[in-house]
């Protein structure tokens, strides 16, 4: 799931925006290729996605209802290259805890200046110094009681700061905030909270997507050289957090057996 809307978002920019338990579903893949797009009926559509599920035949399936009122569209949001651009490095910034780059991209978003810790904490659901915390599980929740009674601190204390982000924000990224906050919920049912997994292919498809919208703009051979120079640190960086994962994975195992 992660996997998938982080494509949708980042990469492609053509996202299903209600992605809620009741709108998702594993289905043995056809053996005859398919369309991405096809009907279930004259009611429903149905964006079909491949993903890295246990059994390599197996599909998951996004349901779209058009079965709404004349002046509202079912919820699929098509980002424009800027948008999405900006948002992949957003989240880029904040799985790698890049201050600056979290103020840079969400100015270009339209928070504002005055803002950007405020709409960083409002998408991660973590206090911002906890944001901007090196440790490779920074924006990890363990739904303890204590991270319940913190979040709703501060949406009391900053519910006029969080009304006037909500005013500033166009409508594609309040919509895309509500499909973060879904995905969020459909993550908790599956595995009880978020995982250090989740934020890793958040992680690597934002920074993909990042790289390839600078390629597809670079005009000179050095610009060019430079972007896969980045894409190398890039990959040197993830392949480091990819075995950071795998040496907690173990000590976790570990310390079960004993």
């Amino acid at each position: 799931v992660s996997q998938t809307f982080a494509e949708m978002m980042f990469k492609h920019g053509f996202v299903h925006c209600d992605p809620h338990a009741a709108n998702m579903l594993v289905r043995p893949l056809p053996s005859s290729k398919a369309s991405i797009l096809g009907m279930i009926d004259d009611k429903a559509w149905v964006a079909m996605a491949v993903v890295a599920l246990p059994s390599p035949s197996a599909a998951l399936v996004l349901l779209c209802s058009l079965l709404y009122p004349v002046d509202l569209k079912p919820p699929v949001l098509e980002l424009d290259f800027n948008t999405r651009s900006n948002y992949a490095a957003l989240w880029k910034a904040l799985i790698f805890a890049d201050a600056k780059g979290i103020k840079e991209c969400s100015i270009k978003l339209g928070v504002g200046e005055d803002l950007y810790p405020l709409f960083a904490g409002v998408l991660t659901m973590r206090p911002w110094n906890r944001v901007i915390d090196p440790s490779m599980d920074h924006l990890v929740i363990q739904g303890s009681e204590s991270d319940r009674s913190e979040l709703q601190m501060y949406a009391s204390e900053y519910f006029h700061e969080i009304s006037e982000l909500l005013r500033r924000l166009p409508r594609v990224i309040l919509l895309m905030m509500k499909t973060n906050d879904c995905l969020r919920a459909v993550n908790n049912t599956l595995i009880q909270g978020s995982s250090l997994e989740t934020f890793f292919i958040i992680g690597k498809v934002s920074s993909e997507a990042v790289i390839e919208a600078k390629l597809s703009q670079s005009k000179s051979v050095v610009t060019w050289f430079n972007i896969k120079l980045d894409k190398i640190l890039l990959e040197m960086r993830l392949w480091a957090m990819q075995t950071a994962l795998w040496l907690l994975r173990l000590r976790k195992a570990l310390a079960w057996s004993h």
